[in-house]
């Protein structure tokens, strides 16, 4: 058998050692390709938009009658009639209810049998005193005991006018609290928390809304301005709104200015307690705005990432202003036509950090006022 000579072994031995040299300069440059591109930090960036010079204020509210109050019983006894339930329309004076009320009858009916006593003793009386068969002062007193019994029976008449309830003023039956037989107490003849409210009312074709004005908008908010009112669950019924009166005083808790918008309500198509939105035209306070993804906070305040033309970071510091879930005002700290970082990662918050740009999304100039 023929052998091969020896330096075909070691030239296969040479090829096999390159081709392994190869692979691993191959793979050595891939992997220096992957760390390289690992070490890259990817940011998307946007430019300032500057803010239009009124801006929307929308503020939650909730709507309540323009007048809206529990009615209750000035006198103890039980429901003997009721006149009208929930959602029925009454005019001022109308009868809501009456009260069976004894101990009251039986008072008036004994103080009335007094004072006609009372007046024949001074009628009696008041002859005699002419004839000078009873003195000046025996007169006086039977006059004065009459005119007593007759203000004490008529004080009693006046109270028995409260078995008669009626409405305060003309608007909705919102609740009622009773029935035929309700026992019902008097105010101030048992503690205020046992008493029963006969019904709760209200008028709704003009309703109430209070809102809160952040203090930075308080000097923007006047009597006399217009506001829109929305009903998320009437999207495309916007109405219009008064503000009527604010509490000149802002709350010092939530530093905040409380404030009245009254809605009207011809068609009382809307109810006391809707959650709405009131919106106010407001003056920008700030240039710019920004989307609220390029903020972040730190211990000392609100930062933002700039990238200048070498595509490297730098952090600023801004103020910011009103922020409405989507865009917030930035009203320190920022140049027209600067570069921000949309959600900066954590590596592109460092100083001097270099970044690589995907995209720039500009900013388009703000609208003219009442164009849409």
């Amino acid at each position: 058998m023929r052998r091969h000579p020896g330096w075909i072994v070691g030239a296969i031995l040479v090829l096999l050692f390159a081709v392994g040299l190869v692979k691993r300069a191959i793979d050595w440059t891939a992997l220096q390709r992957v760390v390289a591109e690992s070490k890259r930090i990817y940011v998307q960036l946007v430019t300032p938009e500057p803010t239009p010079a009124l801006l929307p204020l929308a503020l939650p509210g909730t709507t309540q009658g323009f007048y809206e109050t529990p009615i209750w019983a000035r006198v103890s006894g039980y429901v003997k009639r009721w006149y009208h339930d929930i959602g029925e329309q009454v005019k001022e004076g109308d009868l809501l209810c009456e009260i069976d009320a004894p101990e009251v009858d039986h008072t008036v009916s004994n103080l009335r049998a007094k004072a006609d006593i009372a007046r024949i003793n001074f009628e009696r009386w008041k002859a005699l005193v002419g004839t000078r068969a009873v003195s000046q002062e025996e007169y006086d007193v039977q006059r004065t005991g009459y005119d007593a019994a007759l203000a004490e029976l008529n004080r009693w008449i006046e109270w028995q006018k409260f078995e008669r309830v009626t409405a305060p003023f003309s608007g909705v039956i919102t609740a009622r609290n009773i029935d035929i037989g309700t026992l019902v107490a008097g105010q101030g003849e048992f503690p205020f928390g046992s008493l029963r409210q006969l019904y709760r009312m209200a008028q709704i074709s003009l309703l109430r809304i209070y809102v809160a004005v952040p203090q930075s908008y308080s000097f923007a908010v006047r009597e006399g301005m217009t506001a829109k009112v929305l009903i998320p669950e009437m999207p495309n019924e916007i109405r219009d709104a008064l503000v009527v009166r604010t509490a000149m005083g802002l709350e010092s808790a939530s530093r905040t200015l409380l404030t009245e918008v009254d809605l009207p309500n011809p068609d009382q198509k809307l109810l006391p307690g809707l959650y709405v939105l009131v919106t106010f035209r407001v003056p920008s306070r700030a240039p710019f705005a920004l989307p609220v993804n390029t903020v972040f906070d730190r211990p000392d305040g609100h930062y933002i990432v700039v990238v200048d033309a070498s595509d490297r970071c730098h952090l600023r510091k801004v103020d910011l202003g009103n922020n409405d879930g989507y865009k917030v005002e930035i009203q320190s700290g920022i140049q027209a036509g600067e570069r921000v970082v949309l959600s900066p990662p954590d590596r592109a918050k460092a100083e001097g950090a270099t970044v690589t740009v995907v995209s720039v999304r500009e900013s388009p100039p703000p609208k003219p006022e009442g164009k849409k």
